[in-house]
């Protein structure tokens, strides 16, 4: 049986300070008019995007995007700009703002340019799969032509990130690099840049330094090289229904769901590609030991950074457990157990 890579339309990825200089410079000072920011309200009140918002001045900018992606907000902007001409969109923000923008672009047409500076670790940026909210309900659309055909990885757009929302996209990134190794497809190549996101994000999340802020988003870009052939496990799976349904942020989430997923992973046989990422991470060559402790790792990990949460703490309930198993698809006495210790 032969396998497929797929290459998303990613035409550049830079990484360093001076993203404001390199947007200019990709767009061109004459071409400024036709483009517009997106944004959320809260990344439009630090220094960074006064500075870009500055540069950028014959830019329109939209900064009403919140958390989830509400669909409303999205049609909004794109009835705003829909006919006017528009080449580029530079979204600066988190996962929210990024795939918001993915989705008005397929509401006016895909083939404005997406120009992306991230200013948290959740990867939409690298992603060809656009998450929105209706109704209480994550609903998403995914295409090619949807990923950010230029990325700006700029430490700097990141320093005024909250420290919880930093770290427990961290914490996203790292559910992403794990869970990217499941399924079939090139599981070395997986696995193996899997490893160096998993250790890169462990070694710099709890820095604040703009070099320890910089390895995060290299981690965060490797934690999603492989994503179009990758299949999305139960730790994300859960996350999009306790997101959207409670309210909770993508970031704390996996903080909630990743272990424990981790844990109803190693109490059978572990996928292949998990066991070969578990073991390359601690040197056991039993996999199921290797799963498991890897799920204690990262627990750890997230006690240490003070962002254990439960999913009570959300307003979840014991009764709401199946409705959140049925949207999962996952319903044997086993995964009810581990949903019902993220209690």
């Amino acid at each position: 049986m032969s396998k497929l890579y797929n290459y998303l339309p990613i035409d550049q990825v830079s990484i360093g300070e001076r993203s404001i200089e390199g947007v200019i410079s990709l767009i061109g000072k004459d071409r400024l008019k036709d483009s517009v920011i997106t944004t959320s309200n809260s990344v439009s009140q630090n220094a960074f995007f006064k500075k870009a918002a500055d540069e950028l001045s014959e830019s329109r900018i939209f900064n009403s995007i919140s958390q989830h992606s509400p669909i409303e907000e999205i049609e909004s902007i794109a009835n705003e700009i829909r006919g006017s001409n528009v080449k580029f969109i530079v979204s600066i923000g988190g996962g929210s703002v990024i795939d918001s923008t993915k989705v008005i672009r397929s509401k006016v047409e895909t083939s404005i340019a997406q120009v992306a500076i991230p200013t948290t670790l959740s990867a939409a940026e690298f992603s060809h799969i656009a998450g929105y909210s209706e109704n209480g309900e994550k609903k998403g659309i995914r295409a090619k032509e949807l990923v950010p055909r230029y990325i700006f990885l700029d430490p700097n757009a990141t320093l005024e990130t909250p420290t919880t929302l930093w770290r427990s996209t961290g914490i996203r990134s790292i559910d992403h690099a794990i869970e990217a190794t499941l399924g079939d497809g090139f599981v070395d190549l997986r696995v193996n840049l899997s490893k160096i996101s998993v250790e890169k994000m462990l070694a710099n999340l709890e820095g604040n330094w703009v070099d320890h802020r910089q390895e995060c988003q290299v981690a965060s870009w490797y934690s999603y090289m492989d994503e179009y052939d990758s299949e999305m496990g139960y730790s994300h799976k859960i996350g999009k229904v306790i997101g959207a349904k409670f309210d909770i942020p993508h970031g704390m989430t996996s903080c909630i769901t990743l272990p424990e997923v981790l844990r109803y992973y190693s109490s059978s046989s572990p996928p292949k590609g998990l066991a070969s990422l578990a073991m390359a991470l601690d040197g056991n060559t039993d996999s199921a030991e290797s799963v498991n402790s890897l799920a204690d790792k990262i627990e750890a990990f997230i006690k240490e950074m003070d962002l254990h949460r439960k999913l009570s703490d959300y307003g979840v309930k014991e009764e709401d457990l199946t409705y959140i198993a049925e949207k999962v698809g996952q319903k044997d006495q086993l995964f009810m157990e581990h949903l019902r210790n993220m209690l």
